[in-house]
């Protein structure tokens, strides 16, 4: 019975530990967010519109990053599509597609909240499957 028990208790224990490490994405409202992102993103807004990649991090000394996409990522006739983050061992990669849409149906911007937990050496970013560049960072 001891053992049963203690065997249980270290797979609860293994399975508790796997899951420390998880990356979380969610998308925000830019009104939902702190003054620092604002400030972060009126000034890529002011000084870097159509002159990137359009995908901009922020990054929050909370272990949080703020990935923001404008309409410089968009190809003309495409919108937000899905976007998907991954990791391994020392790296996170963030996967964005853009979708083709109508006029009507396309939103000026997408912001997410990446919730970290543990320390990644690379950060990555891929466009419709292949990798690209951040057109600014912010700290």
């Amino acid at each position: 019975m001891k053992r049963i028990l203690l065997l249980t208790l270290m797979v609860c224990g293994i399975l508790t530990g796997c899951g420390m490490d998880k990356v979380t994405i969610s998308e925000i409202n830019l009104e939902n967010s702190t003054d620092n992102v604002k400030s972060f993103i009126e000034n890529v807004e002011n000084d870097e519109k159509g002159t990137g990649t359009g995908i901009y991090i922020y990054n929050d000394s909370k272990g949080h990053r703020y990935l923001y996409l404008n309409q410089d990522f968009l190809d003309d006739g495409k919108g937000f599509g899905d976007i998907d983050i991954k990791t391994d061992e020392n790296s996170i990669n963030i996967y964005l597609n853009d979708i083709s849409i109508s006029e009507e149906e396309a939103d000026t911007y997408k912001l997410y909240k990446i919730n970290l937990k543990g320390d990644y050496e690379y950060l990555k970013v891929f466009k419709n499957g292949e990798e690209t560049h951040f057109g600014g960072i912010g700290a």
